[in-house]
């Protein structure tokens, strides 16, 4: 009986720290110039972490994201996370969550590459929102030709 209640005590407190909410695979990969961006992995989670933050209502957000880049262009491929904006799709009014890391990721011609990005915030995250992933700009191919890409939809699994 001991091990049953420390059983289901354990599980209550994993489950009170941190949920998380599996994402659909999004649409199909965008295609511009020879060039091909998808999503191909996403995982969204809320860690309330422990009980201050509770009482100060600073749960952290972590949006995770893999962005599989196919390079059949004939140039190389210069995608700038920085550029990358997420927006909830159900407060498009509210401020997009930019990566944590900031690095240009070559991807060379003939090359396929998963990049992860990785958004953390202290405000509101609802994992239960879909979200948009605007690319504008965050591609260059060759030494100074932008890719017109635009943002790809990633719908919440129900």
């Amino acid at each position: 009986m001991k091990i049953q209640n420390m059983l289901v005590s354990a599980a209550f407190l994993i489950s009170a720290c941190a949920t998380t909410a599996p994402h659909r695979e999004a649409g199909p990969p965008l295609s511009v110039q020879g060039l091909q961006v998808g999503i191909a992995d996403v995982r969204c989670s809320v860690d309330e972490g422990d009980h201050l933050n509770e009482l100060l209502d600073q749960a952290k957000g972590v949006f995770d994201l893999k962005l599989q880049v196919k390079n059949d262009s004939g140039r190389v491929a210069r995608f700038s996370e920085r550029r990358i904006r997420l927006v909830d799709s159900s407060a498009p009014a509210a401020s997009p969550l930019t990566p944590d890391d900031a690095q240009v990721v070559s991807v060379f011609p003939g090359e396929t590459k998963e990049i992860p990005v990785t958004f953390t915030t202290g405000d509101n995250l609802d994992c239960r929102h879909g979200f948009n992933l605007e690319l504008a700009d965050v591609v260059q191919l060759g030494p100074t030709q932008p890719a017109a890409l635009s943002s790809i939809s990633i719908p919440v699994l129900r």
